[in-house]
């Protein structure tokens, strides 16, 4: 990739007409070249452009290990890899949700308390997270994933091999915990190995596979402990965790990489690939040092509303939409439809995920479709805050499957037909986590991390409505229950719609954090 004069390619794109969603030429120029004379030692003059004759964001340095310059097969080999690590975080918490009720007969515990093995898991995940992202960012996304999947692991396998409930539960945790670290590292990952105008399309794959991976579990987790056991609910994401871990052994090289210009005018060598595997010592940044205020940051982005409103949003949508089906279901679909464990495992995977699936790819193509025709009548400027036009979209779809679900179970109808809701519920999910991910990204590009870190506790507190969730329903009438809640869902995204009206006031008045610039 040679340097190219920012002028001259500026003038052939105009000519073409190739700008991202209906931009203007100058005004992302001005913006991306600002950015480049701050933060690149690169001149103007010499900097790299996109398909868009636009600097690239961020440059690429001139060394061959430089994750910006891999070749696009490892480039995909390790999006896929941690995508599929994502993908097997909310599989280990949720594989063993449709046979609750055999684990609750096999510890003599009701499904109400059997269920809070799931639980730990989860609230463990949300907040390991905030212990694993500074360590990422300072020690390498290598060596803590590899060191997350060993951790899930043993807590699978320890889970496996309890004799006690107690004994279960600190199993859970630790697998919790594994599950927490094989999370934190996407985004990072992402960011790291893309640049700004390939990322949408990167995350989009990474976001697929989060989404989905509670959802596949329940498709062969009940029918895995029907006949061969509960323990095989562990045992199964033991086996696929150490083959991923083996994978990334061999095939996930050290994405972390410094572009401080200091840094980068002092660099003599260039890593091997063997040495970006191996050589732990010289994949180290060397200007950057673990403090305990790192362990904060993430916290530190609550300040903007921005990010603090979106949180709160999709944490509730989140626990009401996914978490809530996933430990009510078995206890409903046995004592309501009389099903086995297996059928349940079928009655809530395939219809949350066709109803996500159908989601994401109305987000994706709607979102751009909102964003290009708003950017054009508003001065081909395009805003973040666009990115939120479509989420009455998911919130309208996500109270209205809830409410379906609840008064189907409650009058008994034909076991098929509650599923419909949970579909459309997961429909209207999926949407708004895609337009919310969007969103935060587009607001504060590089704190994505600690953006991605308070989805996932988001995700991790959604365990709250293990506590309330099911004993309110089942007093009220499961109609009332669910409608309850949809309600409540539907109040709370009052605060997105004040982003959409003041979300950019908001950003400017505060301005951009800091932190973070070089990695």
């Amino acid at each position: 990739m040679q340097p190219i004069n920012t002028t001259r390619a500026s003038q052939s794109s105009s000519e073409s007409g190739k700008l991202p969603y209906g931009q203007r030429l100058e005004d992302v120029a001005a913006e991306r070249l600002a950015d480049m004379e701050k933060d690149s030692p690169v001149p103007a003059e010499e900097l790299q452009l996109d398909r868009y004759g636009l600097p690239l964001v961020p440059q690429p340095s001139r060394f061959k290990d430089d994750p910006l310059n891999w070749p696009p097969w490892l480039k995909w080999a390790v999006l896929i890899q941690v995508s599929f690590m994502a993908f097997l975080g909310p599989f280990n918490a949720a594989v063993v949700n449709p046979s609750l009720v055999l684990l609750g007969q096999a510890f003599h515990e009701p499904t109400n308390i059997v269920v809070y093995n799931t639980t730990i898991a989860i609230i463990t995940g949300g907040l390991a997270s905030f212990i694993w992202a500074p360590l990422t960012n300072v020690y390498g996304r290598r060596p803590i994933t590899i060191l997350s999947q060993l951790c899930a692991i043993l807590g699978n396998i320890g889970s496996a091999r309890s004799t006690t409930f107690s004994a279960l539960l600190g199993a859970r945790a630790v697998t919790g915990i594994g599950m927490a670290g094989m999370m934190s590292v996407g985004t990072a990952c992402v960011n790291d190995m893309f640049f700004m105008h390939e990322r949408g399309e990167k995350t989009g794959v990474y976001t697929i596979f989060v989404t989905n991976g509670g959802h596949i579990a329940f498709l062969g987790g009940g029918f895995l402990a029907q006949k061969a056991g509960w323990a095989w609910d562990f045992y199964l994401p033991a086996v696929i965790t150490s083959c991923s871990m083996i994978f990334a052994i061999f095939l996930f090289p050290e994405t972390l990489f410094s572009r401080h210009p200091q840094f980068l005018s002092d660099r003599k060598m260039e890593r091997t690939y063997r040495d970006m595997l191996f050589n732990l010592k010289g994949n180290l940044v060397p200007q950057r040092r673990l403090q305990a205020q790192d362990f904060l940051t993430s916290f530190y982005m609550l300040k903007y509303p921005s990010i603090s409103l979106c949180f709160w949003y999709y944490t509730w949508s989140w626990t009401f939409v996914n978490i809530l089906p996933a430990i009510s279901m078995a206890k409903l679909y046995t004592d309501v439809y009389h099903l086995k464990s297996g059928i349940i495992g079928l009655c809530i995977g395939v219809p949350l995920t066709i109803g996500s699936l159908l989601g994401e790819l109305s987000a994706g193509r709607l979102s751009d479709y909102i964003m290009s025709r708003l950017a054009k009548r508003r001065n081909d400027v395009r805003k973040p805050e666009h990115r939120l036009y479509l989420t009455p979209l998911g919130a309208a779809f996500m109270p209205a499957g809830m409410i379906v679900f609840g008064i189907c179970v409650q009058k008994h109808a034909m076991f098929v037909v509650p599923l419909v809701g949970l579909a459309i519920s997961a429909f209207g999910l999926q949407i708004t986590s895609t337009c919310l991910y969007s969103y935060v990204s587009d607001c504060y590009k590089p704190q994505t991390p600690e953006s991605a870190v308070l989805m996932n506790l988001g995700r991790g507190l959604s365990f709250v409505i293990g506590f309330f969730g099911l004993p309110y329903a089942e007093r009220v009438g499961y109609h009332w229950g669910w409608t309850t809640f949809a309600l409540i869902l539907l109040v709370f995204y009052i605060p997105v719609l004040m982003l959409m009206r003041y979300g950019e006031m908001w950003r400017k008045s505060l301005g951009p954090p800091e932190f973070h610039q070089y990695i």
